[in-house]
């Protein structure tokens, strides 16, 4: 029953009900979630006036009377880090929709309250907006995975799960009576997940209709008004922590415990407003001094999408991670743990080389050195003549005998392929066609391909019989649809400019969904990863690899050592060019392999050792038995370690080439080795100089707690007690120009 505009809800029993169910699903943790995992379990409980969602370390709790909408959001931290904690401040809609000019709230809950600065529980009256989208029902069901994938592939860990364990909670709204009549038969749902053992609610929105068509100009699928320190310091009056006495500073203050983003490439955004404009008391008054920010999770465009019977809009999805420290390093922690669990395909790990010959007698010798050495992949490089774009049954033919060969050495192979950017009128790619270009806003063609257009399934049909003919395993697609517009009025999947960004994108997350249908790996220089992308490129630029070799080694260990925080080690790469690479020359060049050999092996060393795939573009990989044996011991050291170094890492040092530098991988819960191997260091010197000094290992993250068992280079593990800060310290002898691995393993006595 729709509850009518006058019909408010004073909750004077508001404080005691959202108690008694906090009290059933929130308490303090009494474990750290990032170091003991599979404790919780994700849960929808219900009495009739409310619906809570809860795993024991984050809790939403809905109310349905006299609307639907948020009266709670908790984050159940352990007691050391601040125990049970209230994220909510206020009320504002679940979300709200733009159907054909006409705005509605969905769920419908005010409060009545203007006064925003903090949520008085015990003056919480409620009401209902009789012009919102009312709710009607809910159901509960188990988290689906949107494309297959089979856990342990290609080195990734066997113990995930896919699709991740947790639970499902959909809430369906119905028009209110306001509505117009095109609007009565719509049905808005919102999507609740929340994970099991994680800190993590994933949320978004779904339109459909039984009626006419409807357009959906605009919607925000999140809107949340928090307390600060879970949100930004957007003050009046006060100062933001660590600010200056006056109010300023290089920082504006800690990042938010609530991080939120979006899973889609472009043209989305969650970005933080502040409730200060809308918040005042009775006598009008605003609050100076109140710290009042206020999620809003929605589309930079659009979406424009034209909702029929036939056609359901889907929207992005909202990930919300709430941490419990601001510290940076524990963050990126949990944003590692995040990505692990909705897109595990990330931490498939197969080491690649970037053939440049792939004539047949260049192809077989990159394939046996291959084998010979423990790669594991071969993709037909840029430049390389590799042609995905045909049908040519003699050159498919070629490429599946290339194929199989270097499958009865255990070696799979991929090829690169511009799909999108740059293949429009006057693209350096090669114009797909101008009835398939995209249209700029004044109706020029673009030089860029519209992945809305007749092209997806021109490109479509030639990749999936090149696939299927061939046998290839991956593919490279440079210049994926990377979130231009596009104005044709008669393109395929889309209708005009204003759902060309929303179809584009839907459609390239289409594209490689069915990659992962097909089991394919997926190199795409840009952040499809929810969609079944693999890797993207670390945060470099082009450029740095024309520099002199030992330059390049270090800034791309710099920013290697910076893009951890953003990157799983397996869902980037890095680049090492064999052969010339954007005119960088032999000062560039690592070829010859033998004049270069201490470069090459420090190439190896600290990207194999970070768990960072290189794409080592060239023809060979070593050409004598010296530079073969420096490669095959530093892939032997991968594998040996593999279900370590892919893990995410703890930062020790920055490099900065006057010191000693490094970074340690994780692995609490022992993954890939029965629960023994939780560590791998890598320590550099990259100075001229012998350096005597104590390293501190931080080994809170191995989950260790009373001793660790350390190994040096290889050496005899030694039992070392963990001092107060829960590591130890090593005496490190280390010469100029060197290389270290420190590996950490779980004593008998701790498991």
């Amino acid at each position: 029953k729709h509850v009518p505009s006058d019909q408010t809800m004073k909750l004077v029993t508001c404080v005691a009900m959202v108690a008694a169910l906090t009290a059933l699903a929130c308490a303090d943790a009494d474990f750290d979630w990032l170091v003991t995992a599979g404790l919780t379990h994700a849960s929808v409980q219900s009495n009739g006036a409310t619906i809570t969602i809860g795993n024991g370390l984050l809790t939403r709790v809905f109310t349905t009377k006299p609307a639907f909408g948020t009266i709670d959001y908790v984050l159940n931290a352990s007691t050391p880090r601040g125990g049970e904690q209230s994220m909510f401040r206020s009320v504002h809609p679940e979300a709200t929709v733009i159907l054909d000019g006409i705005q509605y709230a969905i769920g419908g809950l005010q409060q009545t309250s203007t006064f925003l600065a903090f949520c008085d529980r015990s003056n919480f009256t409620l009401s209902a907006d009789p012009n919102a989208f009312y709710y009607l029902n809910s159901s509960v069901s188990a988290p689906v995975a949107p494309f297959p994938w089979t856990p342990g592939s290609r080195g990734s860990p066997k113990e995930l799960s896919w699709p991740p364990k947790g639970v499902h909670l959909a809430v369906a709204f119905a028009a209110p009576p306001s509505a117009i009549p095109a609007h009565k038969p719509v049905i808005v749902t919102l999507h609740y997940e929340l994970y099991d053992g994680i800190p993590l609610l994933s949320k978004w929105m779904t339109i459909a209709t039984s009626g006419s068509p409807v357009v959906v100009q605009a919607c925000a699928v999140e809107l949340f008004g928090a307390n600060a320190y879970f949100g930004p310091y957007l003050s009046h009056g006060s100062f933001a922590p660590g600010s200056a006495y006056n109010g300023a500073a290089s920082s504006a203050g800690p990042a938010p415990l609530l991080f939120a983003m979006t899973d889609q490439a472009h043209a989305t955004q969650c970005y933080w407003m502040d409730d200060y404009p809308n918040s005042h008391d009775p006598a009008g008054l605003q609050d100076q001094g109140a710290v009042e920010p206020y999620l809003n999770c929605s589309y930079e465009l659009g979406p424009g999408v034209h909702v029929t019977p036939a056609e359901t809009f889907v929207s992005f999805r909202v990930l919300e991670l709430v941490n419990d420290s601001p510290d940076l390093g524990r963050q990126s922690l949990a944003r590692h743990r995040a990505t692990q669990l909705l897109a595990p395909h990330t931490t498939e790990n197969p080491i690649f080389f970037h053939a440049t010959d792939v004539s047949e007698a260049g192809f077989k010798t990159a394939i046996d050195q291959m084998a010979t050495v423990g790669f594991e992949m071969l993709i037909y490089s840029f430049g390389s003549g590799f042609n995905l774009e045909t049908a040519n049954p003699i050159y498919l033919n070629k490429i599946k005998n290339q194929v199989e060969y270097a499958r009865s050495k255990g070696i799979e192979v991929g090829g690169y392929d511009l799909i999108c950017l740059d293949r429009g009128h006057g693209g350096y790619g090669g114009n797909v066609g101008d009835q398939w270009d995209a249209v700029t806003d004044d109706g020029q063609l673009g030089a860029d391909a519209c992945f809305a257009s007749g092209w997806y399934d021109k490109l479509y049909g030639l990749v999936t019989n090149f696939i299927n003919v061939t046998g290839l395993a991956m593919l490279e697609t440079d210049g994926p649809y990377g979130g231009g517009t596009c104005s044709s009025k008669n393109h395929t999947y889309h209708v005009a400019l204003e759902d060309s960004v929303y179809q584009q994108t839907r459609k390239q997350g289409e594209f490689f969904a069915t990659m992962r249908q097909y089991g394919m790996y997926v190199n795409q220089p840009d952040n499809y990863f929810y969609q079944g992308g693999s890797k993207t490129a670390m945060g470099y630029d082009e450029s740095q690899y024309s520099l002199p070799r030992w330059n390049d080694l270090s800034i791309s260990r710099m920013g290697m050592y910076d893009d951890l925080y953003t990157h799983l080690p397996t869902q980037g790469w890095m680049f090492v060019p064999i052969v010339d690479y954007h005119g960088g020359g032999p000062d560039a060049a690592f070829e010859p392999l033998s004049q270069h050999l201490d470069a090459y092996e420090w190439a190896l060393a600290q990207y194999l050792g970070a768990g960072v795939a290189a794409c080592y573009r060239g023809n060979i990989l070593y050409d004598t038995d010296s530079t073969r044996a420096v490669v095959a011991k530093w892939v032997s050291f991968y594998k040996a370690h593999r279900q370590t170094l892919i893990m995410p890492v703890v930062h020790m040092r920055r490099p900065t080439m006057q010191s000693w530098d490094g970074w340690m991988h994780v692995n609490p819960q022992g993954l890939g080795s029965g629960g023994v191997e939780v560590g791998v260091a890598m320590l550099f010197n990259p100075t001229n100089e012998q350096l005597a000094t104590n390293i501190h290992l931080p080994l809170y993250y191995t989950g260790l707690t009373d001793s660790a068992l350390i190994s040096i280079d290889s050496g005899n593990f030694t039992s070392m007690k963990l001092d107060r800060s829960q590591g130890v310290t090593l005496a490190m002898d280390m010469p100029p120009m060197s290389i270290h691995t420190v590996v950490v393993r779980r004593p008998p006595t701790e498991k």
